[in-house]
């Protein structure tokens, strides 16, 4: 009986990195669409987020008072529920990266509309500030979500 040729086998680093290719943009929008629908279900419900007085503020703020309260509260959830939904039909990929990034814009917008809470020195964000801009991760995920059309359904 004869071994197989060395050369021929897949090595467990080239498999595991075959795999990385195939499955991490799915990978990555389940992820993504997880936690817009679950945040964007929380928002339904008056109290159910903690991030609910400041969008109420922030959608306030960006619409001249127009638009507060419940409606606040509800558009951001639509939105994010939205985007979930986008996320998670693997359609779409570089709308899906279009609503990620204006997402990630309109809610970067207190670190400008409220600096005195967003900041207490230089550099030194607060509880607020942070959970904002971790949303670089956001961008870069929607790049690779952009960039995978051809390897998406």
């Amino acid at each position: 009986m004869t071994r197989p040729d060395v050369t021929s086998r897949e090595t467990t680093e080239e498999r595991l990195t075959r795999f990385a290719g195939e499955a991490g943009t799915p990978l990555l929008r389940i992820g993504l669409g997880v936690v817009y629908l679950w945040f964007g279900v929380l928002k339904l419900f008056p109290g159910g987020s903690p991030a609910e007085d400041l969008v109420d503020r922030t959608v306030s703020a960006l619409t001249f008072g127009i638009v507060h309260g419940d409606l606040a509260r509800l558009s951001a959830a639509i939105t994010e529920i939205g985007i979930a939904l986008v996320l998670l039909s693997f359609r779409a990929p570089r709308s899906c990266a279009v609503l990620l990034i204006g997402h990630v814009l309109l809610v970067s917008t207190p670190l400008v509309l409220f600096p005195a809470e967003m900041w207490s020195a230089p550099l030194r964000a607060s509880f607020e500030a942070q959970y904002i801009l971790k949303n670089v991760v956001t961008v870069a995920a929607a790049v690779v979500i952009a960039a995978s059309h051809r390897r998406v359904r």
